[in-house]
């Protein structure tokens, strides 16, 4: 066990110094987030300048136990923990409980161990993650108070789903075109209830109109038909909330652009420059009106907004279910027409996965098909996302929401139109 945590002595003394230094600015980082929370009425155990010491501390008693036996960490470590528990003694019976402090204390401790044993990405990353909670304090707060009945079998719920149905679902093709995969098709209803889950809880922390832009920005990154669908039905239960909703689905769009074009990329680079300019174009329609859309809202609508239940399955597996039916459709019709039917493929798997779409028509690339063909097939899938979006807008949102974004996917289309166009008849 000890030879884990053995170090080589021969280590050079600047890397040793490096090492101390980064220690030092890991309990910097987070002794000035409890410097400024401490309250001026009362004396606190550890300050800014305490936190680093401890650092130091836990890095030296590793530096020793390298050379000597892992057991003087473990008693530094122990006989520190005496010091703090004697300190939450005194601080308690003053009446001030809580143990986030004591807790961060022997944290910074044992950070500044892996720091010497050369676990810097990992000590600097936990740093983080410690400072932020320490200084979210009052946002966990507000959200836990704002907990209900619902949001706790809300989360019962999402974790069944994830952690229990998902991995007892088998990994193969039920079907002779080798499409259906339950894990597959499961994992589109969890990500949809993902999207929904955190997009509840992202409302609650930090307001509606900050949550749905952050949203909206990382789910284009994981799928922008799962925004569209999950913001189509929050539009339905919030109607004041339609505008801010359209400009979260565009600005989902808009990430989606670049996202493919980096898909293209990896397979073919020739392909990837010929549609970088008509994604450029499609990407500036998207920001362009959704930006403005967001700059047109109304403000104060959401302090009084009734939040409901985030977990809709049912919701979820209805898309699921429509997704398998059209990627088998896509699926059936690339077989039977073969690469004379790549335009017709790409438009129909386009309506299921545009990325499967797009990878589909990339795993043929290399066969006798020219750019211009090849460019035009992802733009046709592209065309078919962007229906089907107006699709799910038009029969699962809100008026508000229809008459937002109905124009930014005209112009989409429009583009995709004139771009094809060119490609086929070039």
């Amino acid at each position: 066990m000890e030879t884990i945590f053995q170090n080589n002595m021969s280590e050079s003394i600047p890397l040793l110094w490096q090492k101390i230094l980064i220690a030092i600015l890991i309990g910097l980082f987070v002794g000035v987030e409890r410097e400024r929370a401490k309250s001026p009425q009362h004396d606190a155990f550890a300050g800014i300048r305490t936190y680093p010491l401890i650092s130091i501390l836990g890095f030296v008693t590793a530096l020793i136990s390298s050379f000597t036996t892992i057991y003087v960490f473990l008693l530094g470590f122990f006989i520190f923990g005496i010091l703090v528990a004697i300190e939450y003694y005194v601080t308690a019976s003053k009446g001030e409980l809580g143990g986030t402090t004591e807790l961060t204390l022997l944290l910074v401790y044992v950070l500044g161990g892996l720091v010497y044993w050369n676990y810097l990405l990992l000590s600097a990353a936990l740093s983080v993650i410690i400072t932020m909670f320490l200084s979210l304090k009052t946002k966990f707060r507000s959200f836990a108070g704002k907990i209900e009945e619902e949001d706790i079998f809300a989360t019962l719920k999402f974790a069944i789903i994830t952690i229990i149905v998902l991995p007892l679902l088998p990994d193969k093709t039920f079907d002779p075109y080798n499409v259906l995969n339950p894990l597959k098709i499961w994992y589109l209803v969890v990500l949809i209830s993902a999207i929904n889950f955190i997009g509840y809880v992202l409302f609650k922390i930090i307001g509606t109109k900050k949550g749905i832009l952050i949203l909206a920005l990382l789910g284009g990154l994981a799928s922008s038909t799962a925004v569209a669908l999950s913001f189509s039905q929050r539009s339905k239960e919030s109607p004041t909330l339609s505008a801010d909703f359209s400009s979260g689905i565009l600005l989902a769009t808009a990430v989606m652009y670049p996202r493919v074009l980096f898909i293209v990329f990896l397979f073919n680079q020739a392909i990837a420059v010929q549609l970088s300019v008509p994604f450029l174009i499609l990407s500036l329609i998207c920001i362009t009106i959704g930006l403005r859309i967001w700059k047109n809202t109304h403000k104060g609508n959401e302090e009084n907004l009734k939040l409901t239940n985030p977990f809709k399955l049912f919701f979820a597996v209805k898309f699921g279910l429509i997704f398998t039916v059209v990627l088998f459709a896509s699926s059936v019709a690339n077989h039977l027409l073969g690469n004379n039917g790549i335009y017709l493929a790409s438009f129909i798997g386009g309506f299921a996965s545009l990325d499967a779409a797009v990878l589909s028509v990339m795993d043929i690339s290399n066969k006798l098909l020219s750019l211009n063909v090849i460019s035009a097939a992802i733009l046709m899938a592209i065309g078919a996302n962007t229906i089907f979006k107006m699709f799910l807008i038009g029969f699962g949102g809100s008026k508000e929401l229809r008459a937002h974004t109905s124009k930014a996917f005209i112009a989409i289309l429009i583009t995709i139109t004139l771009f094809s166009a060119y490609y086929i008849f070039l």
